[in-house]
């Protein structure tokens, strides 16, 4: 029995790892464990402490098996918050990678519908183009014409400042509407109030004046003109009988409204309200002749634009100064003025000098009967009618309160109701009689110039930009020549360009010649380019000219005070004196530097 237990205690004991306890460090730990006699003899805590005092193990087995279970218990607590606190972190990252994934499909969408847009441009502006068709080598070469994108990010826009043989008067208020690659101009204000109509063609850069025939216009300015654009069955009076349509192919420009000459026994400018198609292939003019009940009041200085088969004119100041909070609709097909009921109106007490834009892709097909056969037209959100800046005028304070929110008529739906979008970026100042122009090719809305008469400097020359998906505004940088500041302008977009015509500034009427804009970003580096070309070219001539005129001016010139004084002798005349002094000033006694630059 002996031997039995002997060899039993000798058995492998159990070794005590303190390591994986994390408790406490092991480091400096003195643990001593002796066999006597075959028997392990087993180390208590106690003799434990008396080895290592600072560790203080537990003396009490049950407190120490206690104290252990609270401390997994205590961990496995710790271990779960933090496994609760990972899960939701993984749980936002992935929402968050989730919206920048979306984010980044969005763009690659909108990247493709850009590039399925692709277009060649078909008119190049040749802003250092020499006039006398010299083949000298100070002439800079233009570059040849390529295939340019149009980008979704742009910051600026190339101004150039074209020259014309022939430029129409100065004038202010002038109304100019485009068909195809001409743009047609009628009437304004400058030292008397004008009735002219003038074409002008964009590839030549060349003005002419119509000859007008039919039914001629009164002079007249802060009229509207607006080209119809496409094939309509248009009535030339209302009757409720017998209506005439004759088929028109939308070779046709519409007038409407406008101010005359100052009546001097009225003591005021009298307000027309008269509506006038011109045929562009005739060259002459037809008078309408609406409903009688439903036409508007005359006005001047009013929004307008075509929208469908109509035109819509908003607001406007009557002959006395007073201002309209109305919209009226001209449908053309049955030669009727209709008032416009609309929801949400932000412009209840009236508006005048302000600017609408349609940016429908199919404005044709908003006033059309909805046929059962065929899918309706159903715009998008973006689309409608943008109105922007013009002012309130309070007849009792007499005062101008200014505007400078785009508001959006949503013509498509029911109620006609206005929308007032939430902007990003910073929106231009409030301002009167500028220019608001739709580029359809980058679906981007250009306000350029205006006033504000509250300012001390009140006229504008600053270049804004509407994004109309990203609902965006963005200020932009100008290069080429840059335009002064104008209000009462004529602008035109073109392509990817808008054309500015005339102005008026604080030091009176500005010249009526064409300066163009330039908004493809492509074109506007190469255009950049070919403007330090060009200005490397006329630093290097005006260094040679400089270094010619300092080589001149270094060289001792003959003077008249250098000459040495006459000896004259005491028997010489006067006569004699005065060939002397001719032949000292003669071309023979001239310094030879002298001679070879005479």
């Amino acid at each position: 029995m002996t031997e039995r237990h002997r060899f039993s205690s000798q058995q492998k004991l159990p070794i005590l790892d303190l390591t994986q306890t994390n408790r406490f460090p092991t480091e400096g730990l003195k643990v001593n464990i002796t066999v006597q006699s075959g028997d392990a003899q087993f180390v208590s805590f106690r003799s434990l402490n008396e080895l290592n005092p600072k560790f203080g193990f537990p003396i009490n087995s049950m407190d120490s098996s206690q104290q252990l279970n609270q401390t997994i218990q205590n961990d496995l607590t710790q271990n779960k918050k933090m496994l609760l606190m990972l899960g939701k972190t993984l749980y936002k990252q992935k929402n968050e990678y989730q919206e920048y994934q979306e984010n980044i499909i969005k763009k690659i969408r909108t990247v493709t519908r850009m590039q399925k847009q692709v277009k060649k441009v078909p008119h190049r502006i040749e802003s250092f183009k020499n006039n006398n068709n010299d083949k000298s080598p100070n002439v800079i070469q233009q570059f040849a014409k390529k295939k340019v994108t149009f980008p979704m990010y742009f910051n600026g826009a190339f101004f150039t400042k074209l020259q014309h043989t022939w430029v129409p008067t100065i004038r202010e208020n002038t109304m100019a509407a485009d068909f195809q690659k001409k743009i047609y101009m009628f009437g304004g204000i400058g030292s008397e109030v004008m009735g002219d109509l003038i074409e002008y063609e964009i590839q030549t850069s060349k003005f002419r004046e119509i000859k007008q025939n039919g039914d001629i216009p009164l002079n007249r300015y802060g009229h509207c003109l607006h080209s119809i654009g496409y094939p309509i069955t248009l009535s030339t009076q209302f009757t409720y009988d017998n209506q005439q349509y004759t088929q028109i192919n939308g070779k046709q420009l519409i007038m409407y409204g406008g101010e005359m000459q100052f009546n001097s026994a009225l003591k005021l400018r009298e307000n027309l309200s008269d509506t006038r198609i011109f045929d562009l292939e005739t060259e002459t003019w037809q008078l309408l002749k609406p409903n009688i009940e439903n036409i508007p009041e005359s006005r001047r200085s009013f929004g307008s634009c075509i929208v469908g088969k109509g035109l819509i004119v908003m607001g406007g100041i009557r002959s006395r100064f007073s201002v309209f909070n109305d919209i009226h609709y001209l449908n053309l097909n049955l030669c009727k003025w209709n008032p416009l009921e609309t929801n949400k109106n932000p412009f209840n007490k009236g508006l005048a000098f302000q600017q609408l834009v349609c940016a429908y892709n199919k404005p044709q097909l908003i006033f059309e009967k909805k046929d059962t056969r065929s899918k309706p037209y159903k715009a998008l959100e973006h689309e409608g009618i943008y109105c922007f800046g013009g002012c309130y005028i309070d007849e009792i304070k007499n005062t101008q309160f200014y505007n400078n929110f785009m508001a959006l008529l949503k013509l498509d739906q029911p109620n006609n109701p206005w929308v007032i979008p939430e902007t990003f970026g910073k929106q231009p100042d409030p301002r009167i009689q500028h220019t608001a122009s739709y580029v359809q090719e980058m679906n981007i809305i250009i306000i350029f110039g205006g006033r504000d008469d509250s300012r001390s400097h009140p006229y504008f020359n600053d270049l804004f930009a509407y994004k109309i998906c990203e609902k965006e505004w963005v200020q932009l940088d100008i290069y080429g020549n840059i335009p002064r500041p104008r209000a009462s302008h004529s602008a035109v977009a073109y392509k990817s360009q808008v054309l500015y015509f005339g102005g008026v500034s604080m030091n009176g009427y500005l010249e009526f010649s064409v300066n163009v804009a330039e908004f493809n970003q492509n074109q506007i580096r190469q255009l950049q380019a070919e403007m330090k070309a060009y200005e490397q070219t006329t630093e290097v001539q005006t260094q040679k000219e400089e270094c010619q005129r300092q080589s001149i001016l270094s060289k001792q010139y003959f003077s008249l005070h250098q000459i040495a004084p006459i000896q004259k002798p005491r028997n010489m005349t006067k006569a004699e004196e005065m060939n002397q002094q001719i032949q000292q000033l003669s071309f023979s006694n001239f310094p030879l530097h002298l001679k070879q630059t005479l």
